[in-house]
């Protein structure tokens, strides 16, 4: 049986199966083409793909992490793993040793955090929360996914308080995340009458982070009294702070601004 169109025909079934059938004909004989699309094709291949990671099948690589007796083994497929981010990309088609090794060690770098973040290369799905947000963005970090970098970072601002910004800041500093020290720091600088109030972190600070806030010309205080009794009460934390060097920190503090009964 033969058809003829004069116009191509779409046809979309409850499987969302779309068939497209254009005839051409001319004088001398006729040609028929059958187009095919799956609209959820590539969702499907994706869960499949997924589906064989979690049965380890036909994986190519293993991620070996952790420590001693406790390291992991995590097995993927490296086309998977390399659209994650361009570290990966590289050390499977540059000649990096990793490039033809079935198992690679990656050493720094927590086992579940690592193990979330391939599963992410796979379902395109990460839960972040409190217990595991820091070793997931310092993983990211060190992998530079940047879109799993600024969701962790957003999930962190959510959460500063008084009680841990000047340690947010610190962690910021230390994995160079430049938005978020920005974001710790002016939160610590707006709120420094709590950050100071009985708070080991506030009482932790070096020397040279204690004199970087005291320079600060944005602290908010209702008086200069509040940054004097922090200045007192962090020598007072610790007997050896009680040094020369303590006229450099005295020396910030805007001792015309003080009340003369203080």
């Amino acid at each position: 049986m033969a058809f003829t169109f004069g116009t191509p025909t779409s046809i979309v079934d409850s499987d969302d199966y779309v068939s497209s059938i254009t005839t051409m004909s001319d004088r001398s004989d006729e040609q028929q083409q059958q187009h095919l699309t799956i609209s959820d094709h590539a969702s499907r291949t994706v869960s499949k793909i997924a589906s064989y990671f979690r049965q380890g099948f036909l994986c190519d690589v293993v991620f070996i992490c952790g420590h001693g007796q406790l390291k992991q083994r995590i097995a993927a497929h490296r086309l998977v793993i390399a659209t994650l981010s361009d570290y990966f990309r590289a050390m499977f088609e540059s000649n990096m040793l990793e490039t033809k090794q079935r198992e690679i060690v990656i050493n720094d770098v927590d086992p579940d955090a690592l193990e979330k973040l391939i599963l992410y290369a796979y379902e395109g799905r990460l839960e972040i929360h409190q217990d595991n947000v820091t070793n997931i963005l310092c993983a990211a970090h060190m992998f530079n996914i940047t879109e799993i970098i600024e969701s962790c970072c957003k999930y962190i601002e959510k959460q500063l308080h008084p009680s841990n910004c000047l340690g947010i800041h610190k962690f910021a500093l230390q994995h160079d995340l430049h938005e978020l020290t920005k974001t710790a720091w002016n939160y610590i600088l707006e709120h420094f009458a709590n950050v100071i109030q009985n708070n080991h972190e506030f009482f932790e600070l070096s020397f040279d982070e204690f004199k970087q806030l005291l320079t600060s010309d944005d602290i908010n205080v209702q008086s200069e009294e509040i940054v004097f009794e922090a200045f007192l009460s962090w020598i007072g934390y610790d007997k050896k702070r009680q040094n020369d060097r303590l006229a450099q920190l005295f020396g910030l503090i805007r001792l015309p601004l003080i009340d003369k009964k203080v």
